[in-house]
């Protein structure tokens, strides 16, 4: 009896998110494979899970998909008066002046920028894929594939991507098409001039987004702290900014 008490103890390992052995994969009913939606809401509600999913399954290809949809719903809800408002004010802080055999095209134009959102968004989620592969699975040596992470980003910034539909009416609002919830808004502080437009450039749901992708390599990589992760990867969407506030700077002067 005394035998078989031991030989069972020494048999039943603990489960859990972070006691697996590598290569084993979760059984628990918690992190079992759901449908698109199934994830999409848990992108919300449930990411820890999602992400110990997506470790062992990475699919990314609905994600793309939904996200790309998503956007370019955003874009086709946007009225071609509001679309040339937008490009007349941005013009107009370059000395120009719309051409106006552009504006007898701006419906059509409104058509061809939903398609080019749509297929760009493809094309950003595969460079921030590999980016994020390099940093974490070639320079710091963590545990995960080019799938795994292009899994993680493309559900992570389904939250950027249901972003430019709830931005669709403070753009209406606002007749500004490209309005972004940054944190330049809150800082009426600070004067026009290069900070301003670098806080304006960091988006709020972006930063949300990015904070759940260094959670997800984090699970992808079998890790019990995700902070050091999330730090890393928000050094992306600041690096952009920061070169955005820089070139946008040179146009305006």
């Amino acid at each position: 009896m005394a035998a078989r008490l031991y030989l069972r103890s020494k048999n039943s390992k603990p489960r859990g998110p972070f006691m697996n052995p590598p290569g084993e994969e979760h059984t628990d009913r918690s992190v079992a494979p759901s449908g698109l939606f199934g994830r999409y809401f848990r992108v919300f509600f449930a990411p820890d899970l999602l992400f110990q999913q997506l470790r062992i399954r990475p699919d990314w290809a609905g994600a793309w998909l939904l996200g790309a949809c998503l956007v370019m719903a955003g874009t086709l809800l946007l009225s071609p008066d509001l679309l040339i408002a937008t490009m007349r004010e941005g013009m107009r802080a370059q000395g120009q002046t719309v051409p106006p055999a552009l504006l007898e095209q701006v419906g059509r134009f409104r058509y061809l920028g939903a398609a080019a959102a749509f297929i760009a968004w493809g094309i950003w989620l595969a460079i921030f894929g590999g980016v994020v592969t390099v940093i974490f699975a070639f320079l710091l040596g963590h545990e995960g594939t080019y799938r795994q992470y292009l899994a993680v980003v493309a559900h992570a910034h389904l939250i950027s991507a249901t972003s430019v539909l709830l931005l669709v009416p403070l753009r209406i609002v606002a007749e500004d098409a490209q309005l972004l919830l940054s944190v330049g808004s809150f800082a009426v502080f600070l004067e026009s001039g290069y900070w301003l437009r670098f806080l304006s450039f960091i988006d709020l749901f972006g930063l949300w987004a990015w904070t759940l992708v260094g959670l997800g390599v984090a699970r992808v990589g079998r890790k019990e702290s995700w902070a050091g992760g999330a730090v890393t990867v928000l050094m992306i969407p600041v690096t952009i900014a920061a070169i955005l506030a820089i070139f946008t700077g040179r146009t305006g002067g």
